[in-house]
């Protein structure tokens, strides 16, 4: 397998983000190859402007994009999945003392 040019496949915004941003579609089993030896494979298709975990992310813990939470886990991520609505939920609107 050969490893994508993460340059035109993935932004990553911040040290800290545990995702990254596809710049285009990325197919699952796509080789992406990060700074300092890292590499991850994508385990689904990842759609174009949507996120992919980058390491796991356990369920409750924070999704970090920008250096900041964006949200949380709702179910335990793996490196190299799609990010969404099906496994993250969002941290705007939400009240104090509501969950």
């Amino acid at each position: 397998m050969k490893p994508e040019n993460i340059e035109r496949k993935v932004i990553l915004s911040h040290s800290k983000d545990n995702v990254a941003t596809a710049t285009s579609p990325v197919k699952a089993g796509t080789l992406l190859s990060f700074s300092m030896g890292k590499k991850i494979i994508t385990e689904e298709d990842i759609p174009f402007a949507h996120k992919i975990a980058l390491r796991r992310i356990p369920r409750g813990r924070a999704v970090i994009k920008y250096g900041e939470r964006i949200g949380r886990a709702i179910r335990s991520i793996e490196p190299g999945q799609w990010v969404h609505v099906h496994n993250a939920g969002g941290m705007r609107g939400r009240r104090k003392g509501k969950k």
